[in-house]
């Protein structure tokens, strides 16, 4: 399920005039609840202006909390025309991009995380193309999006836009 968040302080959620977190919060949790094997897709912004060290270590704690399995995080770059592009406070790049790397690492944790809770399992994969590197096929899960997320290796060769069932044996780095 994919649920652009773009970040999760009140504060900052009413500057980019975005719902409420508090809603979000608790939906996520009843989706974790409800629907077993749930695998939770987001984007979040950092840097945005105005935000705080608070703002951010708020963001931070929430994203351990949920253990997003696919995320991208992207830092703050204002738009000619647009409100935030003239708003006071404008982050530093440094800052914003040590933000959005730090909250990237923590996506890679619970990816890693993820990944290593497939092996043994057999798992949806539909076929992108030919693999490289010993591989017959590259291919992704329905948790995945083309050239953007992780990939399935496979021995054999398949026919691109084919699905088939794929035992995990391994994972490699992330």
């Amino acid at each position: 399920m994919d649920i652009p968040l773009q970040h999760i302080s009140e504060r900052m959620l009413k500057a980019m005039q975005r719902p409420s977190g508090k809603h979000t919060r608790e939906l996520l949790r009843k989706l974790r609840e409800r629907i077993p094997g749930l695998v939770l897709r987001t984007t979040f912004i950092t840097g945005f202006p105005g935000e705080s060290a608070e703002d951010h270590a708020e963001m931070v704690e929430f994203m351990t909390e949920m253990g997003f399995e696919r995320a991208g995080v992207f830092a703050y770059s204002p738009e000619d025309g647009t409100p935030a592009a003239v708003m006071p406070d404008q982050i530093p790049d440094e800052i914003k991009e040590a933000r959005r790397d730090q909250l990237m690492m923590l996506v890679q944790r619970a990816q890693r995380r993820f990944a290593r809770e497939q092996v043994g399992r057999t798992l949806e994969v539909v076929i992108d193309g030919p693999g490289e590197g010993g591989f017959g096929s590259v291919g992704r899960t329905r948790a995945d999006c083309p050239d953007i997320d992780c990939v399935v290796h496979l021995p054999q060769t398949f026919p691109e836009g084919a699905y088939v069932d794929a035992k995990v044996f391994d994972v490699l780095a992330l």
